[in-house]
């Protein structure tokens, strides 16, 4: 009987060490795969984080009252995400964008417009109504549900 439990016992200890080396092999593999997927897809980020980095003059921003009491309107509206922009005229085109330049891990939401007139943005954190003007493009940058608006862009109908 004492000789059969030491046999089990190298026969475990063998059978043991190869899973261990195998384990290791795997997890060595799959590590190196998910530092590889991670490094080229922070790339890809970073660059789509510096082609919607958009940056111009602070967009005239208003209350509710005053702008409805001026008669303006966002006749053209949309869901991103759970966030309603709204627009007068032009057309809007939206991207995810990585926080910190493309480098965090969480996403912003930025949506570039040719001449929108007038932006509304109804979110979470409240209602945000911005007056670019008539024929200028603009830019809104939405973080944690609070947009900030640039008049600037670089969409055109012609660059989609």
């Amino acid at each position: 009987m004492a000789n059969r439990s030491v046999r089990d016992s190298g026969h475990l200890r063998r059978f043991s060490l190869a899973h261990a080396v195998i384990a290791v092999v795997v997890a060595t593999s799959a590590t190196a795969l998910l530092t590889f997927n991670f490094v080229r897809d922070r790339t890809a980020h970073v660059a789509t984080a510096q082609a919607w980095d958009i940056q111009g003059p602070a967009c005239p921003s208003l209350s509710q009252a005053q702008f409805t009491a001026q008669g303006y309107k966002a006749r053209h509206s949309f869901d991103y995400d759970g966030v309603t922009i709204g627009r007068h005229s032009g057309d809007a085109s939206c991207s995810d964008v990585r926080q910190a330049g493309g480098k965090g891990l969480f996403n912003d939401k930025v949506c570039q417009f040719t001449s929108p007139a007038t932006l509304t943005v109804t979110s979470k954190a409240g209602m945000f109504f911005f007056v670019p003007g008539v024929g200028q493009p603009a830019t809104l940058a939405i973080h944690r549900d609070i947009p900030r608006c640039v008049m600037a862009s670089k969409f055109t109908l012609k660059s989609e």
